[in-house]
Formats: C-alpha cells, structure tokens, sequence
C-alpha cells in the first residue's frame, strides 16, 4: 500500500532555461501540457506534444513531459507492451537530455527526474535491482547538482524524497551500502519546506507536488497526522480537480481515518472519469464502501476487476468482495467462491496481494464480528468498532480461534480513541497469546506500542517495541510493518 501512497509527489521542476543550443523552459505550452497528463488527458497531451516538439526541438523539456506521459500510464494501466516499449523511448531521452551544456543546473536535474520516474515504474513490474539502480543514479546527479548548484532548490525537491526514504523503502541494499545512499528524514524535511516556502515567493510551476511531498513526508514518515492535515489543507491539491490530486488526497484521507471525506471526493471525481481512464479509482470507492459495511461496495469492486489488464490489487479486489460476503451476508459459501478466484486471478507482488492469497490458502473463513470492527475501524469509525466488540466480549473471552484477534482489534481502537493504558494492555495481551510471534498481529502490536511510547515521549520503550518488531516475520504485511518501524528508528535515532 505503502508504494501506491508515491504516486503525483515524486517529480517536479520549476521554469528555467539555458544559453545553450539545447535548453529546458518550462513555458505556457509545456504548462498546458503537463496539466493535461495531470488530468489523464492523455490523447489531447500527445497531440500538443506532437506540437511542441515541432516549433520548439531544441527545448528538450518536451522530454521530461513525454517521459512524464510514459509514466503516467505505466502506472495507471500496467501493461506491459506499453511499459517494454516505453524503455527504448527511455534511453534515447537520456541519450540527448546529455547534450545540454554541463553548465545548466537543469541537465542533471531532468535527468534525476527521468530516472526517479522509472525506479517507480520498474517497482511496478517488479524490476527492484533495476528500480535501486535508477534511485542511485538519480541520487548521484541530483548531489552533484547541489554541489555546482546550491541555490539551485529544484534538486532539493527530489532529494528530500530520497533522504527521507531511502532507509525504509524496498532498495537493495547494496546500493546503499556500495554507493553510500545516505538516510536522514530530517534532512529531507528541511529539504521541503525550503523548496515549499521558495514556491510560495516564486511562481513555482510544480507547487502542488512539493506541498504533496512535505504532507506525505509529515504523515507517513512523522508519523504527525495534525500538521499532516493542516498542509494537505493550505495546499493547492485541494483546488486540483485532477484523478491523480484526488487520488493522492484519498490516500491521505484514509491514513487520517477520514473515510467520509475519502468516499465523498471519489464519487465527486468520478463524476467526471470514466473506469477506463483510472480503473483504481473504482477499487478505492470500494474500499470506501466496504469500512462503511456498505453493500454498494461489491459493484465498485467488479466495475475495477473488469475494466483493468494490469495485474496488481487484482487479488486483493477478490479479497474484499468475498469479505463483503461475509459481513453483509454472514455467507461462507460465496466467501470461498470469490476466494477461488483469488488464486488464480493477478499476481503476488505487492503486499496486499500476497497476503489475500495467504488468506486464501488457509481456507479459513474470517470471523463476520472481529471482520466488521476491522473495517470500521479502517474507515475512522471507532467508537462503533469499539462498540461492537465490547458488546462481544463474552463471545471471545475463552475462544482459542479468535481472542488473538479479539485483544489486537481492542487494542487498536483503544489506541485510536487515545485511551492509551488499555491499548497498551491489550497489546501486551497479544504477546501472551503469541508469544512465537508468528502473527503480523503481536508484529504490529509492537510497532503500535513503539508509537504510543514515541507519542509520550518514552523513547527508550519506544526503541525496544520498533527493534522488537523487526526481529518478527509476519506470514502478512511483513515489509510495510518493517518499513514503518524503520520509519519510527529514524525519528528518534538522535533522542537519548
């Protein structure tokens, strides 16, 4: 999940130009362009870009933009003709993004943002020793640019993604170790707000994806969900009526328990976009549904899994109208039917799709009470998940089947609910229940006690549940619960 939250914050540039025979500006028409590719107007952007390229060929800013068009919709469609054919246009870009003048502050940059773009895009057909060598050579330009170039803030932009993340997310290690990615979630902050105060001053073309950046890095990896909230609302997505801004802002929405507000911005943005011009769109409007034990979610759920060739969430879409089977109609049989298809259907390469095929292979079917407070607790609706449960207890108080689950679902909506001394009692109790730590439960359960201790400023507890965490090997989630107490690490790395 953690991977599809990147998309629209990763790249930008800001207007410019050189002296040189071959330059980048970043004009009216490059601008038209890019709002086009933004809104998924993909023909109407071919075809100025047809234009531009003719009136102006040596303003090879055209390139960044067709690069931008090739990613757009690898990652919307994830065909892989498309994606093999894109790769021989990728080379020949780098090849006369090459030709600028040494001197430009603009050719190490561009070519930074063509090869983080493609990181991106080969993660997506699991190409992650090629993806790690794209984020290398883009870290690589992009300090060097800042060495020459120090005022320079375009190349901060890039790099505060790479700080930030580099020691959480999926790259291979050899690359940070050989090469010396360096990690500091700090330093990438300060990197942000630099570039996001300069766009304030400046008629900075890319604000939006900079304002996105500092959001993305303050909830995911701060882990500060108030100053989170009150970005995303000063910043310009909220007047972006674009299928990728809403499709950001969703993501947003759903880490801040803002289910409403999730679901009301998708259906107003489908309003105006087809399910073949951003399938996922249609998954995310079922998932909305689904947290609100909502029946219309089964028909969002079909119109993505009938409209989309690509291959990931495709399980996980199985998943979810087999759950609807069980909480709208407590019905084990259509549960293992949709279940089946779940097998065969897509691939295994992203997180949810690995463990709904986990969960499928187990035949076991969920629990219709504990599944219910799980979704409700997803969408932000936690006194009623916590409702439901209590009212329950009994039921689950001696069961051997399900009181792990039980314990961790109280635990959690405890913990939403800040009534912290009983989440942490709750997550203890998981421990005792498993104490092998097999489940992505008691793994999870640690990594929630290292925030509830972080938050109380407990830094030495909090440090021994994020270290504890990783030490477990969920069968579930293991790499996004790896990754967000790697996250934790960072935070507190420099607190005594």
């Amino acid at each position: 999940m953690f991977k599809f939250s990147w998309i629209i914050i990763l790249f930008s540039l800001i207007p410019g130009s050189s002296f040189s025979q071959y330059h980048v500006e970043y004009n009216n028409q490059a601008s038209e362009i890019y709002t086009d590719l933004i809104e998924l107007k993909f023909a109407e952007a071919e075809n100025k870009l047809n234009a531009f390229k003719t009136t102006s060929p040596n303003n090879l800013a055209y390139l960044h933009l067709e690069n931008y068009y090739d990613f757009f919709k690898i990652f919307i469609y994830e065909e892989l003709d498309f994606f093999e054919a894109a790769k021989e246009r990728k080379d020949a870009r780098i090849d006369l993004l090459k030709e600028l003048e040494d001197s430009d502050p603009y050719k190490r940059f561009v070519l930074a943002e063509v090869h983080l773009q493609w990181a991106l895009a080969r993660s997506k057909f699991d190409e992650l020793f090629k993806s790690g060598r794209e984020i290398y050579k883009a870290y690589s330009l992009l300090e060097n640019n800042v060495k020459e170039f120090p005022e320079f803030m375009p190349s901060y932009k890039s790099l505060s993604l790479i700080h930030s993340l580099i020691g959480t997310v999926q790259v291979p290690g050899l690359f940070k170790s050989i090469f010396g990615l360096d990690e500091s979630l700090e330093q990438g902050l300060k990197e942000i707000e630099a570039v996001v105060s300069h766009g304030q001053k400046t008629q900075f073309m890319f604000q939006a994806e900079a304002e996105a950046i500092n959001v993305f890095l303050q909830l995911y990896q701060l882990n500060n969900q108030e100053e989170a909230q009150e970005a995303l609302n000063a910043s310009s997505l909220k007047k972006m009526k674009s299928p990728l801004a809403a499709f950001v802002q969703v993501k947003l929405y759903e880490r801040l328990g803002e289910n409403d507000l999730a679901l009301e911005l998708l259906l107003t943005t489908l309003e105006q976009t087809s399910v073949n011009k951003f399938p996922y769109l249609y998954f995310m409007t079922g998932m909305c549904h689904l947290r609100k034990l909502d029946p219309e979610a089964e028909s969002y759920f079909t119109e993505f899994i009938e409209n989309f060739n690509g291959t990931h969430y495709l399980k996980e879409a199985y998943q979810k109208l087999a759950w609807q089977k069980i909480v709208a109609d407590n019905d084990p049989l259509a549960y293992r039917q949709y279940m089946d298809k779940c097998r065969t259907s897509g691939s295994a390469l992203i997180d949810d799709d690995k463990q709904a095929l986990k969960e499928a292979e187990t035949e076991v079917v969920p629990d219709a009470t504990l599944l219910k407070a799980r979704l409700l607790y997803d969408g932000g609706y936690y006194h009623k998940a916590y409702q439901l449960l209590i009212t329950n207890t009994e039921s689950y108080y001696q069961s051997t089947d399900h009181n792990l689950e039980f314990y961790y679902r109280l635990g959690r909506v405890s913990q939403a609910l800040k009534n912290y001394p009983e989440a942490i009692k709750y997550f203890y109790k998981t421990f005792s229940i498993d104490p092998a730590f097999e489940s992505f439960m008691s793994c999870n359960a640690s990594l929630q006690l290292g925030l509830i201790y972080e938050s109380q400023k407990d830094f030495g507890k909090a440090r021994t549940h994020y270290d504890r965490s990783l030490t477990m090997n969920p069968s579930k989630y293991k790499s996004s619960l790896h990754q967000k107490a790697k996250s934790g690490l960072q935070r507190i790395k420099n607190i005594k």
